[in-house]
């Protein structure tokens, strides 16, 4: 299994919401699991990182791979946005696993639901 990891789920993790602390145990055992550059910086420029989230965040970020955004993640991205309306950072992140074949983690499935191709899976679901 290849999974994209978006920001909301490394958010919650940090917050020590068991869900996704373990969901992100599940991903660091699989083929392969990461997150994108875009997802680095919603992270660390979100207004509301308290004291200590900082280091936690470092740390789980640690034990997967960053996905640069690429010319062929813009590219793919461009291709999204001119599809389905969605936001510039949601069309890279789309992009990204798209491009990674990963299935797309995250709690915003709304975002994502029309992009064709893209598995987009909740692991916070139904909690």
């Amino acid at each position: 299994m290849r999974y994209l990891i978006d920001s909301n789920i490394w958010l919650y993790a940090a917050a020590g919401k068991g869900e996704a602390v373990e969901f992100l145990d599940t991903a660091a055992a699989a083929e392969w699991a990461g997150y994108t550059a875009i997802s680095r910086l919603e992270l660390f420029g979100y207004p509301d990182l308290k004291p200590g989230d900082e280091e936690k965040l470092n740390k789980l970020l640690a034990c997967f791979t960053e996905v640069e955004v690429s010319v062929s993640v813009i590219d793919r991205a461009i291709e999204v946005r001119r599809r389905r309306r969605v936001k510039v950072p949601d069309a890279i992140v789309a992009a990204t696993a798209l491009l990674m074949n990963a299935k797309l983690v995250t709690r915003n499935v709304d975002d994502f639901r029309r992009i064709e191709s893209l598995e987009v899976i909740d692991p916070l679901a139904g909690r």
